[in-house]
Parts: structure tokens; sequence; C-alpha cells
């Protein structure tokens, strides 16, 4: 899902909106200019830009960075989208503006690192041309951030970690544990912008139990899951229940009511693995799990997931104490 137009983005950090006319300016174009002629300028321009392309951009203050010649086009472009939305419904008296979203993420204060919000920057027929930072700080996640490119961000801020000690430790070559480090804390990193139970409501659809006395202090989602085991042979039958069996490498393996382990959970929606497998390593969720449909059996086989939410004081930080412990941890093992 490519993003970079949903967003009216403050211009140079200083919490302005990019106008039109500075738009115009950075395109260096004049305002009566033609689309096709946006395009095309636009096109040129960022192929000249781009560090994906140039490797640095040009410092003179005539030339204007790949971020900026972007937000140029991307509002101009907004402004296009208004202008046709309006004479679609200007006949029936509706017509009405968008307004410009500014990113105004929450944040959690106590996350280890900061972390950069990333957009894909496009040619004008919607290449990718690369990536770029359009804010730095330590914002939450939400759904409107392509989630691909916060699993990058997180990637970047552990690279950077690691980095920084081989740099201390003025290492020649990194040691043979750093890709499984450097996976291990990618995802105690993402932990820290991802609020699991805020989340649940916009990811999984809310629902009540059968047995709704005595209820009220819990909430109840179900969603999609699937079954990725390494015995296909096995047919799960209609409603058959499995249990958690545990968690082993961030992965919530599951059995059947014999004891026979079958393999582990994962989701249609990629979101809801750094959702849902959190939420139970924290013991904040009690899961109920039942197949779904038979049908030939297959590595991968469809399950119902229902979850049990107890409410919280919403006072309390979502964020378990003892991340920034277990990424230090993570840390002096890599430098030791």
């Amino acid at each position: 899902m490519l993003i970079i137009y949903k967003y009216q983005i403050h211009y140079k950090g200083i919490g302005n909106f990019m106008t039109a006319k500075e738009a115009y300016k950075i395109l260096n174009l004049l305002p009566e200019a033609q689309w096709e002629e946006v395009k095309k300028q636009y096109r040129q321009l960022i192929l000249q830009a781009h560090p994906d392309s140039i490797g640095q951009f040009n410092q003179n203050p005539g030339f204007y960075s790949a971020q900026e010649i972007n937000l140029a086009y991307a509002t101009l472009k907004e402004k296009k989208s208004r202008r046709e939305g309006a004479s679609h419904t200007s006949a029936r008296g509706t017509s009405r503006e968008k307004s410009p979203v500014t990113w105004d993420a929450p944040t959690n204060e106590n996350a280890y690192v900061e972390r950069e919000i990333l957009h894909y920057a496009e040619d004008y027929e919607g290449n990718v041309l690369g990536t770029f930072c359009i804010a730095r700080g330590k914002y939450l996640w939400k759904t409107e951030e392509d989630f691909p490119l916060f699993l990058l961000s997180m990637y970047k801020c552990g690279t950077r970690l690691l980095d920084e000690i081989d740099a201390r430790l003025c290492r020649a070559y990194a040691p043979a544990s750093r890709q499984h480090i450097l996976a291990q804390l990618t995802y105690l990193l993402s932990q820290q912008f991802i609020d699991g139970t805020s989340l649940l409501g916009e990811l999984a659809r809310e629902c009540t139990p059968d047995e709704t006395a005595q209820q009220a202090d819990s909430r109840f989602f179900y969603m999609a899951a699937m079954l990725e085991t390494a015995y296909p042979t096995i047919a799960l039958q209609a409603d058959e229940p499995l249990y958690p069996v545990g968690v082993r490498d961030h992965k919530l393996y599951l059995k059947n009511r014999a004891g026979q382990e079958l393999g582990y959970l994962s989701f249609p929606d990629d979101r809801l693995y750094y959702i849902v497998i959190p939420l139970f390593e924290q013991k904040r969720v009690q899961i109920k799990v039942r197949a779904s449909k038979p049908k030939a059996p297959t590595a991968s086989q469809k399950l119902h997931l229902w979850l049990k939410l107890p409410n919280k004081n919403p006072s309390q930080s979502f964020m378990p104490e003892n991340l920034n412990l277990q990424i230090e941890g993570l840390l002096r093992e890599y430098g030791a």
C-alpha cells in the first residue's frame, strides 16, 4: 500500500503546512501550470535529487531535497483532488474541501530509542524510488502508517544500535550472532511502539461471549487465524478445540486435546502477529481456538480465534516495564 499522498505533512519541521505557492516554487512552476507539466517536472526533479539516484543532495540553496520535492508534489496532487471532488459535487451543493492531516500519533516517552516515520518516494507513474523520513520521534504505530515501513523503521533502529557497538569496539567484522540478535532486538523495539490493546479494536472484531454473566470486566475479540504445521497429514475436525502449548521464538504453539503439538499460530494479517503474540507473552489475554471447516490436510489450516482481554485502568501504561531491560540485555550480549 503506497500512502505518500494520504498526508499533508509539516514543512521543514517547523509546524507550517506547505502551501500551493511554496509547492509551485519548489517545482519551479507557475500556478497556471497544467497537471501534465506538474508530473513531468516532478519526475525530472526527483530523479535528480533523490539519494537513491545520486547518493547525495546538492547542498546549493537553489536546489531542494527529495523530501521537499515529494511534499510539493503531494500538496499539488491533493489540491487537484479537492478541485476535482468539488466539481463532481457542486451541482448538488455539497462540496467540501478535505482538511489537511498532520502527523499526530501519540508517543511513548519511555521507549528506548526514537524512530523514523518513513514514506515511499514515487515517481508520477507510481514507481517506488525509495523511502524518505518525514518525522522522527517516539511515535506509536497507527494503522494509517504503512506496516512494512514501520517494521523497516524498527530494523533500522536495531541496526543503528548494533552498529554503534561495533564502532565502539572497533570490530573489523560483525560477530556471527548479529543477525539473530538483530531479529530479537527488532521484535522488542517494535513492542514499544505498538499499543496492542487499543489496536485490537481496529484490526479485530469485538464480540459478545456466550456466557455474558460476570463478564463486564473483560472485552472479547474475534479474528481469523491459521495453524502453521509441520504435520500436514493431520486433518482437523470442524470446531475442534486447540490449546496453547507455549511461546518459543515469539511463536505460539498449539496442541490438540490428546496433547499432540501440531504447529504454531499465524495470521492472514501480519499486523496481528505483532499484537496478539506479545499480549499472550505478557499474560494479558486468554485465548480460545477452534478449527474451521474441515478440508484436505495442508501445511496451513484455518482457525477461529477469540481473545479475552481484561479491562485495565486507562491510566496504566500499556508498555511492559521490562522491555528496556530486555533490550539492554541483548545489547550487552552483543557487546560481550
